[in-house]
């Protein structure tokens, strides 16, 4: 009897906390807010409440627990969403979250994860509807091209603070920003610009100069379209990539399938060429000097680089080139000439890019006095993969580099962190470890695997990542666990036990 009289009373309280949050939830509407209109609806998930089509997993996003959803609109066309977890589920922390590509949409995977994780969570369209390699929204629209250049994100994160105060009586204790590709772009912009936004920000897989790194990719898949003179295949990539890894995979003393350290790969391209002897695949010379010409820094007439190339071993897919050709294409068509029917093919390196940084200035994060940042004792973590084939994972190292010459070495170390990810592609997924908070939740929460985390720990308790422990998962089983070092470090094999296990590496200068 006593445990029917008890369970009763915890049923009464659980219902009527729902109640409250209700309430709680739906007089945000109220909220006067600059700009501002909200909308507030309590959701009771039962057993499941799911956003069909989320744009960038392409599925739909499942949620189990009650929340808030606050869906609002800054002045004309900035849309955003807070997802708020009950009261008693509340971490005490806000949580931005980034976009990809030309953005246009809300971030739900990211929004339904943070929640999960106890955050009250925000992601903005960034001022216009569309979706990743769509850039037609520009045409005509230069406060459009303001607003996702950073101004949403600052105005998401502004509004997101008073509607957090609002609900839970109290302000976030810490607020903290997670993206990678244009998401990791947004998280340098708002350490640049805005750096009283953030206590803490994630940046994966960054660029910091959209116009230059859009340039080069238009340029990659003119390099091998389907007319191009020496026009490479998937077979043809996957062949030339096989022989990079075998060529330097020994290099850091272990034969795993992966180049830990690609800066020390000195591969010969013309060991790739047809010379009439060989057995199986070979190229052609043409073929040959465009792959040299992929893996080639973008240079102006003079011989300065403009941008860096992707890493020995990237594997660089022929149908990505293509689709990516058209994403640098149309930010020229449509945001820098503001003409749907520009042709690249009149293109013209040392006239057309200068108009473009000119006009995109929004659109260029390469600010590397991070001072204010770092003198509110703010932290950043950012990392990049190796197999990176769309942003460069060079162009990390070479703002990382930057900062360190601009704030000094030992100032930088103490607020900003670089972890290069061998084996990884964009932003996931790869033939090396992957999994380490970066998309999704790793094998083991804690800070010792997951970024975000060990983010929080730095911010929260001064205790700095020397590692990062990144997995491989497949069918839910680790088959390889591998540390994620501090830049310059690498991981370097101890000369005892698995090779795949983390533990028997340890962080060393390369």
């Amino acid at each position: 009897m006593k445990e029917s009289v008890a369970a009763l009373l915890i049923s009464v309280v659980t219902v009527s906390g729902v109640h409250a949050a209700d309430r709680s939830c739906t007089a945000l509407q109220a909220l006067t807010l600059k700009d501002t209109k909200l909308e507030a609806t309590f959701i009771e998930p039962a057993p499941q409440w799911t956003v069909e089509n989320d744009t960038l997993t392409r599925g739909a996003v499942a949620v189990s627990e009650p929340f808030c959803r606050v869906q609002g609109r800054i002045e004309k066309e900035i849309e955003f969403e807070v997802w708020l977890p009950a009261p008693s589920r509340w971490n005490g922390k806000h949580l931005g979250v980034g976009n990809g590509g030309y953005a246009g949409f809300i971030n739900y995977s990211s929004l339904a994860h943070g929640l999960k994780r106890g955050y009250a969570t925000a992601s903005t369209d960034t001022g216009h509807k569309g979706g990743p390699m769509d850039a037609s929204w520009a045409l005509g629209q230069p406060q459009r091209i303001e607003d996702y250049g950073g101004r949403a994100q600052h105005l998401t994160a502004a509004a997101t603070r008073q509607i957090l105060k609002a609900y839970y009586t109290r302000p976030a204790r810490y607020s903290y920003f997670m993206g990678c590709s244009n998401g990791g772009q947004q998280g340098l912009t708002a350490a640049q610009r805005y750096p009283e936004d953030y206590d803490g920000v994630v940046s994966g897989a960054p660029g910091t100069s959209f116009p230059d790194m859009s340039t080069y990719v238009m340029l990659s898949g003119r390099a091998n379209g389907a007319a191009a003179p020496g026009r490479l295949t998937q077979q043809d990539m996957e062949f030339a990539v096989a022989r990079m890894v075998a060529s330097c995979d020994k290099s850091d003393g272990v034969e795993d399938a992966l180049i830990e350290h690609p800066p020390s790969c000195k591969f010969d391209f013309a060991s790739l060429a047809c010379t009439g002897a060989e057995q199986g695949q070979c190229l052609s010379k043409a073929q040959v000097e465009n792959l040299r010409g992929l893996f080639s820094p973008l240079k102006d007439a003079t011989g300065n680089e403009i941008y860096p190339p992707p890493a020995i071993g990237a594997m660089l897919p022929a149908s990505e080139l293509e689709r990516r050709g058209k994403l640098g294409a149309d930010m020229y068509r449509y945001a820098v000439f503001q003409d749907k029917n520009w042709d690249p093919a009149s293109f013209v390196l040392e006239r057309d890019l200068p108009i473009a940084r000119e006009r995109l200035k929004a659109l260029i994060s390469d600010n590397v006095d991070l001072a204010p940042f770092a003198n509110r004792n703010a932290r950043l973590i950012l990392y990049h993969g190796w197999d990176d084939s769309g942003p460069s994972p060079y162009n990390s190292i070479n703002y990382y580099e930057a900062v360190r010459r601009k704030v000094g070495e030992q100032k930088t170390e103490g607020f900003f962190r670089l972890f290069m990810v061998p084996g990884m592609y964009h932003c996931r997924g790869g033939p090396g470890p992957n999994s380490f908070g970066n998309a999704g939740d790793p094998p083991v929460l804690d800070a010792q695997h997951d970024v975000l985390m060990a983010l929080e720990q730095w911010v929260e308790r001064g205790v700095a990542p020397e590692r990062i422990i990144a997995s491989n998962v497949k069918a839910a089983r680790v088959e390889r666990s591998r540390p994620l070092c501090p830049y310059p470090k690498v991981a370097r094999y101890k000369g005892a036990g698995s090779i795949d296990d983390a533990e028997n590496f340890s962080c060393v200068a390369p």
